[in-house]
């Protein structure tokens, strides 16, 4: 049963895939037991708010249960976390950040291409002018190249 936990979360995923796509995706690496994330969490959910669900979705990779289990239980949900990330067409985000937390990227919902991130550094309001950048590049900046000058990501930290 538990091998076949990621297949039903990604026929749960699709079938929820069946409404409408939004034009953005917010991917929040978060942790129940991360500090910054009780920073940017809130900060995060108040910004998405001020934008339809037409436009913005705000997607939670929660990573609180990765700490303290064996290694064939972080092994399961580690490949959960994966198959979260591939639906939403962010799987190299899980490449680049899995593992670390406080950190949420912008990424165009059709492509999955990162636009900007963000941290608890920002503040809501900051966190929705983001949000705006995103939706303008996604709108009008052709797949491929709408990323901005300065996208304000950290460099992957994991090893490549």
């Amino acid at each position: 049963m538990i091998r076949l936990a990621p297949l039903l979360l990604a026929a749960c995923l699709l079938a929820a895939s069946a409404a409408a796509e939004p034009l953005v995706k917010v991917v929040n690496f978060t942790a129940a037991w991360c500090p910054n994330c009780r920073v940017l969490d809130p900060r995060l959910e108040t910004a998405v708010s001020q934008y339809s669900p037409n436009e913005v979705e705000l997607v939670d990779i929660d990573m609180t249960d990765l700490r303290g289990k064996g290694d064939a239980r972080k092994w399961e949900l580690v490949q959960q976390l994966k198959v979260l990330t591939e639906f939403h067409k962010v799987g190299y985000l899980w490449d680049w950040y899995g593992g670390h937390t406080g950190l949420a990227i912008m990424v165009s919902a059709d492509t999955g291409e990162p636009l900007t991130c963000v941290s608890r550094k920002y503040t809501s309001d900051e966190i929705a002018d983001r949000i705006q950048e995103a939706l303008v590049l996604t709108k009008y900046g052709p797949a491929g190249a709408r990323r901005p000058d300065g996208p304000h990501c950290p460099p992957p930290m994991r090893p490549q």
